[in-house]
C-alpha cells in the first residue's frame, strides 16, 4: 500500500510542474516579453506555493496520522499506551481521533491489567484448592491402613478365631469396599500431584517385551475368571529409557477399563508396542461395545463417566483416563483413541525413546 504523503507530494509536483511548464510555454511564445515574463514569475510562484503548501498540510496532517497509525500498530501488538510517541497537531479532527485512541487505549490496558490479576488469583485459589484435596486424600488413607490390615487377619481365621459364613462374607465385602476406597484415594492423589506438577518420575532402561509379559500374568488371574482372552501382540526387542512403573500404570487403567466394555467368553484384548522414529507407540485394543464420537472428545478429562446413570453397572471414579493423559504427556508422550461403536476401541500411548527433563525421585 502507498502512503498518503508519498501520494500527496506526487500530484502537488505534478501540478507545479505542468503550472511551471505553462508559464514558460507562454513566456517562449508571448508576442510582449513583459507579458510573457510576467507569466512566468506568477508560474513560477504558483508552482512553488502548491509545494510549500504541500510540505505544510504533509507537516500539518499526514505526519501526524502516520505517527498515530504507528501508535495503534505498537500498541495491537503490546497492549501498552504509555510511552507511546507525542502527537503535536493542530487540526482538530486529528486531535480528537488521537485523544479518543489514547482513552480508549488506557482503558484496554487497564481492563487486561485486571484480567491477569484475577487470572493469577483464579491460580493461586486453584492450587489451594488441589493442595487442600491432596491433603484431605492423604489424610482419609492413612486409617485405611489399619482397617485393611485388620480385615486381612479377620479373614485368617487361625490369627482371630473362627467366623460362621455370614460373617466371613461381611469381613469380605468390608475388605472389597476397603480396597475401592484405598484406590479411589490413590488416584484422586495421582490427579493432584499431576496438577500441582509434583507426581515424581524413575527413568531406566526397560525391555518392552519383559514389561507387556508382565502385565499379561498380573491381568491373567481375572480376563481368566471372565473367560476374557488377553493376548500380546510384539515382536521387536526393544528398549526404552523411561518410568516403568508408570507405564505399567497406565496399561492398567486401559486394561481395566478394557475388561468392563468387552463381553465374557467373547471379549479379546491385545496390548503391543511398535518401534517408531523418536517414540515407542503403545496401544490397547479391544472388541468391546466401542465408545461414541462425542464421548471420544471428553473422555480424558478428569471424573468424567461414560455411564452417568445411578443404575450404572461400571464402577470407577472417572480418573482413569485423566491419570493416563497426565502420565504420559509428563513423560514427554501423548495419549489418544481411535473407536467405532459396536466394533472395538484401540487406546494409543506415545513415549519417547531418549531421557526426557521430568521430576525424578531422589
Amino acid at each position: 500500500m502507498i502512503p498518503i504523503k508519498r501520494i500527496l507530494f506526487l500530484v502537488s509536483g505534478v501540478s507545479s510542474f505542468i503550472i511551471f511548464y505553462m508559464g514558460l510555454v507562454n513566456y517562449l511564445t508571448a508576442v510582449e516579453p513583459a507579458t510573457g515574463m510576467i507569466l512566468l514569475v506568477f508560474a513560477t510562484v504558483v508552482a512553488s506555493g502548491t509545494l510549500l503548501s504541500t510540505v505544510y498540510i504533509s507537516k500539518s496532517i499526514t505526519t501526524p496520522i502516520e505517527k498515530l497509525a504507528q501508535n495503534m500498530t505498537e500498541f495491537s501488538k503490546t497492549n501498552k499506551i504509555r510511552d507511546k510517541k507525542p502527537i503535536n497537531t493542530n487540526i482538530k479532527e486529528i486531535y480528537e481521533l488521537n485523544e479518543n485512541f489514547k482513552s480508549m487505549g488506557q482503558k484496554v490496558e487497564e481492563t487486561i491489567s485486571v484480567q491477569k490479576e484475577y487470572v493469577e488469583k483464579l491460580k493461586g485459589i486453584d492450587r489451594k484448592k488441589a493442595e487442600f484435596a491432596s491433603m484431605v486424600s492423604h489424610e482419609l488413607k492413612t486409617p485405611l491402613v489399619p482397617i485393611l490390615g485388620y480385615v486381612q487377619m479377620l479373614q485368617k481365621q487361625e490369627l482371630m478365631g473362627e467366623l460362621n459364613k455370614q460373617q466371613l462374607d461381611a469381613v469380605d465385602e468390608i475388605y472389597l469396599s476397603a480396597l475401592k476406597l484405598q484406590k479411589l484415594i490413590g488416584d484422586i492423589l495421582t490427579t493432584q500431584k499431576l496438577d500441582l506438577g509434583k507426581l515424581e518420575f524413575n527413568q531406566e532402561d526397560i525391555d518392552i517385551t519383559k514389561l507387556l509379559n508382565s502385565i499379561i500374568k498380573d491381568f491373567t488371574p481375572i480376563t481368566s475368571q471372565k473367560n476374557i482372552h488377553i493376548v500380546k501382540n510384539n515382536t521387536e526387542n526393544i528398549i526404552i529409557f523411561s518410568d516403568k512403573d508408570r507405564i505399567h500404570q497406565v496399561f492398567s487403567n486401559l486394561i481395566k477399563n478394557a475388561i468392563d466394555f468387552v463381553e465374557s467368553e467373547k471379549g479379546q484384548i491385545t496390548i503391543g508396542a511398535k518401534n517408531e522414529k523418536e517414540f515407542i507407540k503403545f496401544f490397547v485394543k479391544d472388541n468391546g461395545v466401542g465408545i461414541s464420537d462425542t464421548n471420544q472428545k471428553e473422555i480424558f478429562k478428569k471424573f468424567y463417566q461414560i455411564d452417568t446413570s445411578t443404575s450404572r453397572k461400571r464402577n470407577g471414579s472417572g480418573l482413569g483416563l485423566a491419570i493416563c493423559k497426565g502420565i504420559t504427556e509428563g513423560l514427554g508422550g501423548k495419549i489418544w483413541v481411535e473407536s467405532k461403536e459396536h466394533v472395538g476401541t484401540t487406546f494409543y500411548f506415545e513415549i519417547p525413546k531418549q531421557s526426557i527433563k521430568v521430576n525424578s525421585k531422589k
